[in-house]
């Protein structure tokens, strides 16, 4: 891999982080209604989602990624699931004017952050479609060595994160135009409905 075409690569990586689509409205809603608290366990899903399609596309298992199909329909509808749950969660839960006070009753557990954005990650057109067409034609994969392969996994690692966590902070501190009681139960509801039209859509995918 020369330095060009790991440059062209990490550009056209972190356009395409940035590029609005299900995962971006899933962390804006998310900021939105819960500033950063478990974003770390939301945003490594999305990380991890994004390693799985480079490592299945650089190994050539499309058939074998084919032949568990089943297996990821059901791990799709289970984390467009949790995200109706959390969707609920925000319509429902108690309205709090401290920004920084988090909801006993809406306990979340990391585990399943990680794997509704892992799974949302998965079954992704936009994140497909890059590594299934794109990241081939910027990159010979046959070529590759071991020392390619630990370098774009550390950009893809860091690229990801870097950008959704832009993004995450800047809805985060949004939330301080929301103060008063009924603002914020408005943007609850606002940020749980922009979580159930992700569900939706994740689960018809």
């Amino acid at each position: 891999m020369t330095l060009s075409q790991y440059l062209i690569f990490t550009l056209t990586y972190f356009i395409a982080v940035i590029t609005p689509g299900p995962g971006l409205a899933a962390i804006i809603a998310r900021a939105l209604g819960r500033g950063l608290h478990g974003m770390p366990f939301f945003v490594a899903g999305f990380i991890f989602g994004d390693l799985t399609l480079f490592i299945v596309a650089a190994a050539g298992l499309a058939a074998l990624a084919e032949a568990y199909a089943p297996i990821l329909i059901v791990v799709r509808w289970g984390g467009a699931a949790y995200l109706i749950y959390l969707a609920y969660g925000l319509w429902t839960s108690p309205i709090s004017t401290d920004l920084g006070a988090t909801d006993p009753s809406q306990s979340e557990s990391p585990w399943a952050l990680f794997l509704s954005t892992y799974s949302l990650t998965i079954s992704n057109p936009k994140a497909i479609l890059f590594f299934a067409a794109l990241l081939p034609a910027l990159l010979d994969l046959t070529t590759l060595s071991l020392r390619d392969y630990f370098i774009l996994t550390l950009t893809i690692a860091t690229m990801i994160s870097t950008g959704l966590m832009i993004y995450a902070s800047a809805a985060s501190r949004a939330r301080v135009l929301f103060t008063s009681e009924k603002a914020r139960r408005r943007i609850n509801r606002v940020t749980g409905t922009m979580l159930a039209i992700v569900a939706v859509v994740m689960a018809a995918l």
